[in-house]
C-alpha cells in the first residue's frame, strides 16, 4: 500500500514502461551480439527488429498495441513516425554520397528514377490487378506506395562487413543514392493515381502537372538546395570563426532535416525528396565530410531509430487482416501478390535498362542491384499519406502493403549473404574512396596526440597538417610533429617529422602495436611485424616505432627498412599520381593491378585500397 503513490496502477503507464523494458533490453542484446547477427548469420537488423515487433506487439504479448495507445490517431502517429525516419535517411543518403555524385552520375538516377519507376509501378499494379481482382486504379494506387527503394532497408544491405568486402562500391552507392531520390519521388506516381480516380482525366493531368510535378518535386529541389546552400555558408562561417562548438557541427544535418520537414510539410510540397538533395548540397565539396569524418554521431543515431522504427512495424502488423476474405484478401492472395512483385517488379526491368546505366558495369552488378530494391518505410509512409491526406480506404491498402514489406524485410535481408562479387576492379569512386580513408587516418593521428605525447606537457596539439602518412603493402604508418620543450624533435628521414609511428591495419584502422612493447599482427595475409625502439639522445617519449618487414608473404619478396624508408618520402606523390591515373582512365588501372606489378612501391596504394574498400 504505501508503494502505489511510486508504482502507477494506470495500464497505459505500466504498458509503455514495460515497452520501454522491452525496448532498452532488445537493443541492448542485439548491440551485444551486432556482428555476429551481421556479418555471420547475415540477417539485417530490420529483420531481426521486426520479429521482437510481432513478440511485443497484441499477437503475442501485447506489451504494445498502437491502437490502444493512440486510439483513432493510430495512423497519423505512423505517418508522422515514418516521415522523420526516412528523411532522416534520405539526409543520409545525400550526406554519404561522394562530392557532386548526383551530377556526375545523373544519367543513371533519371534512368532508375524515371522509366524503371514507371515500369515498376504498372508491373506492381498489373499483378495485384491479376491476383486480386481489384479494381485498376486501386492497384495503381496501391503499386505507388511500394514502387519507391527503401533507404532504410538499403543501407542496411549497403553497408557492414560483408557489403564492403563483396559488393563493389560503385553498386553500393548507386543502390544509395537511388533509394534516396525515388523515395522522395513517389508522390507523383501516388497522386496521380488518386487524381485519376477523382477527376476527368484531362483535369486529373493538369492538376497533376503543376500541384505534383512543379510544385513538389521542382520547388522543393530548388528551395531544398537553396537552404541546403545557405546553411552551409552559414555553418563555415560560424565555424571559422569559432562560433560553434563541435556537438553542434555533428549535430547540424539532422537539425537540418528538421528544418527542411517543418517548412515542406507547412507548405505541402514534398520534404522529404527536398532533404535528399540538401544532403547532397551540403556535402558537395566535402567540406562538411572532413569535418564530421571523425564522428559516428549520425551512424548512431540513425541506428537507434531504424531498431526503434521496425519493432514498432513488427508491432503493428495486421495479422487477422492478412486472410480476412474482404477486398480480396486472401493469404495466398497476398503470398502470390509478394512473389510477383519480388521478381517481376525490378529485376526485369533493370536487366533490360543495364547497358544505358553507367553506374552498373556488368549483367551481375545489375542482376544485384536489380534484386535488391527493397520495400520497407517508403511503402508505409506513401500508404498512410493515402489514407490520412486522400481519404482513402484503409483496407486493403494497408494489409497488402504491410504484407508485402514484411515479405520484403525477411527476404531482402538474408539474401545478401547469397551475392560475391569481386572488388578487385578499380572503379571511378575509388580515389573518392581512397581520399576519405587518408582523411580519417589522420583524424585518428590528430585524436591519438594525447597518447603520442605522453609525459610530454608542453607538446603542441597536432592538426591534419602535421601528418604524414606512410602506406606499405598491407599496412598505413602515421608520422607526427612533436615539440618537447621548445624543442622540435625529428628522426632525420627529411620530413621535419618526430620519430613517432603509430601503425594501422588497413583493414580495421586498429592500431596493431601498443607503447614500448613489440607486437606482430596478421592483416588479410599478410605479416607485419613492428618494433618499438627507444633513442638515449632523445626524450624518453620520442620512441619511433619502426617496420621490420610489411610484405606480401606469398606474392612479393621482404621490403626492408631503407626501402620503406624510400617509398615514405614518395608516399604522397605516389598517391596524387594513382589518384590521376584513376580518374583518368578506370580500364589502365585494371590493367596495372595485376600480379606482375603487386610488388612495386608504386602499387602499394592500389593493394590497400583494393582491399580496404
Amino acid at each position: 500500500m504505501a508503494w502505489d503513490d511510486l508504482v502507477p496502477s494506470e495500464p497505459a503507464l505500466y504498458n509503455t514502461h514495460i515497452l520501454y523494458l522491452a525496448l532498452g533490453a532488445f537493443i541492448t542484446i542485439f548491440g551485444l551480439i551486432s556482428l555476429i547477427i551481421k556479418d555471420k548469420l547475415f540477417m539485417s537488423e530490420a529483420m531481426v527488429a521486426v520479429v521482437i515487433g510481432v513478440l511485443v506487439g497484441p499477437v503475442v504479448s501485447n506489451i504494445f498495441d498502437a491502437s490502444t495507445a493512440f486510439g483513432e490517431k493510430g495512423n497519423i502517429v505512423t505517418l508522422e513516425f515514418t516521415r522523420f525516419i526516412i528523411a532522416i535517411q534520405c539526409m543520409a543518403c545525400g550526406v554519404d554520397l561522394p562530392g557532386s555524385y548526383i551530377q556526375r552520375e545523373w544519367v543513371s538516377l533519371a534512368i532508375l528514377c524515371l522509366p524503371i519507376m514507371a515500369i515498376k509501378w504498372v508491373v506492381s499494379a498489373l499483378g495485384i490487378y491479376l491476383i486480386m481482382g481489384l479494381p485498376f486504379l486501386d492497384c495503381l494506387v496501391i503499386s505507388a506506395c511500394i514502387t519507391p527503394t527503401d533507404p532504410v532497408l538499403a543501407n542496411s544491405i549497403v553497408k557492414g562487413k560483408f557489403a564492403e568486402k563483396y559488393v563493389p562500391l560503385n553498386v553500393r552507392l548507386i543502390l544509395s543514392a537511388e533509394s534516396g531520390a525515388n523515395d522522395g519521388l513517389g508522390t507523383p506516381f501516388l497522386l496521380l493515381a488518386i487524381y485519376l480516380q477523382r477527376l476527368p482525366v484531362g483535369q486529373a493531368i493538369g492538376s497533376w502537372a503543376w500541384k505534383v510535378v512543379l510544385y513538389q518535386v521542382v520547388l522543393s529541389a530548388v528551395v531544398g538546395a537553396l537552404i541546403a546552400y545557405i546553411a552551409k555558408r552559414l555553418l563555415k562561417t560560424a565555424e571559422r570563426r569559432d562560433w560553434m562548438d563541435k556537438e553542434s557541427i555533428l549535430s547540424f544535418s539532422i537539425a537540418l532535416t528538421l528544418l527542411i520537414m517543418g517548412v515542406f510539410s507547412l507548405i505541402g510540397s514534398d520534404d522529404i525528396f527536398a532533404t535528399f538533395i540538401a544532403g547532397n548540397i551540403l556535402t558537395w565539396d566535402q567540406w562538411f565530410n572532413a569535418k564530421v569524418v571523425h564522428s559516428s554521431f549520425q551512424e548512431v543515431i540513425d541506428a537507434l531509430l531504424n531498431l526503434t522504427f521496425f519493432v514498432y512495424i513488427g508491432s503493428l502488423m495486421p495479422w487477422s487482416s492478412f486472410n480476412s476474405g474482404v477486398d480480396g484478401l486472401d493469404i495466398w492472395r497476398l503470398v502470390l501478390v509478394a512473389l510477383w512483385i519480388l521478381i517481376l517488379r525490378r529485376v526485369p526491368v533493370v536487366m533490360a535498362f543495364s547497358r544505358w546505366i553507367p553506374a552498373l558495369k556488368d549483367n551481375k552488378e545489375a542482376f544485384f542491384a536489380g534484386w535488391f530494391g527493397p520495400i520497407g518505410a517508403g511503402a508505409i509512409f506513401y500508404a498512410h499519406i493515402a489514407v490520412v491526406y486522400f481519404g482513402y480506404p484503409a483496407s486493403p491498402i494497408l494489409p497488402v502493403v504491410f504484407f508485402v514489406v514484411l515479405a520484403s524485410v525477411l527476404v531482402h535481408g538474408g539474401s545478401v549473404a547469397l551475392f560475391n562479387m569481386s572488388l578487385s576492379r578499380t572503379t571511378t569512386y575509388t580515389v573518392w574512396d581512397m581520399q576519405r580513408r587518408r582523411l580519417g587516418l589522420s583524424t585518428i593521428a590528430g585524436t591519438m596526440s594525447g597518447i603520442l605525447t605522453s609525459g610530454s606537457p608542453k607538446a603542441n596539439p597536432l592538426s591534419v597538417d602535421d601528418v604524414v602518412i606512410v602506406r606499405g603493402p598491407d599496412m598505413v604508418a602515421v608520422e607526427v610533429e612533436v615539440d618537447v620543450d621548445g624543442v622540435k624533435l625529428d628522426d632525420g628521414d627529411g620530413d621535419g617529422l618526430a620519430a613517432r609511428r603509430v601503425m594501422f591495419a588497413t583493414s580495421d584502422r586498429e592500431p596493431v602495436n601498443s607503447m614500448g612493447e613489440t607486437k606482430e599482427a596478421i592483416v588479410q595475409g599478410s605479416e607485419v611485424e613492428v618494433v618499438a625502439t627507444a633513442e638515449e639522445d632523445k626524450a624518453e617519449t620520442t620512441e619511433e616505432f619502426v617496420v621490420a618487414d610489411a610484405h606480401k608473404a606469398d606474392d612479393c619478396p621482404p621490403q626492408g627498412d631503407a626501402e620503406f624508408e624510400a617509398t615514405a618520402q614518395k608516399t604522397e606523390e605516389h598517391v596524387a599520381q594513382e589518384d590521376a591515373s584513376a580518374m583518368a582512365d578506370v580500364q589502365k588501372s585494371e590493367e596495372e593491378g595485376d600480379a606482375g606489378n603487386a610488388c612495386a612501391p608504386g602499387s602499394a596504394v592500389r593493394e590497400e585500397n583494393a582491399e580496404a574498400e
